[in-house]
């Protein structure tokens, strides 16, 4: 039988949706993700993602990517309902908005801690990429 702890699957989830390279500012993006679970809740803060992704910048992907890795967590948790990846993020909110309070508590945990794991990755990809650029003396 194989068991794997809950953050070795949240790890994997945030890895899977994290871009190759980290710029600093996607990388405070995702720390704000993190941050905004925290103060205003799971709702307010997929309403935020979902606005960002449409935007027209730099960006945009990466909050859809983001947004896409919310909805397969809260499928995955049971939450949501199977095939719910594909929805509009209107439904999404819609459904977080009819949810008993244990399902939306436990979603908001699920996805706080996921925030948190891809903040954390961030940090480690975006440091990897400045140590390995080149010193502004030409050297390593």
């Amino acid at each position: 039988m194989s068991v794997e702890r809950v953050d070795q699957g949240m790890a994997a989830a945030a890895a899977e949706i994290l871009p190759q390279t980290v710029s600093k500012e996607l990388r405070t993006r995702y720390r704000q993700l993190r941050v905004m679970m925290h103060t205003a809740g799971l709702a307010a803060t997929y309403a935020f993602i979902a606005a960002k992704e449409g935007d027209e910048n730099d960006l945009a992907a990466a909050y859809r990517q983001v947004n896409e890795g919310i909805r397969k967590r809260l499928v995955h948790l049971g939450v949501l309902p199977s095939g719910a990846e594909g929805l509009k993020a209107r439904d999404v909110l819609s459904e977080l908005g009819s949810m008993d309070m244990a399902r939306y508590t436990r979603a908001s945990a699920d996805v706080a801690a996921f925030t948190g794991w891809l903040s954390r990755l961030a940090d480690a990809v975006h440091q990897a990429d400045r140590e390995s650029e080149p010193s502004q003396t030409g050297e390593r």
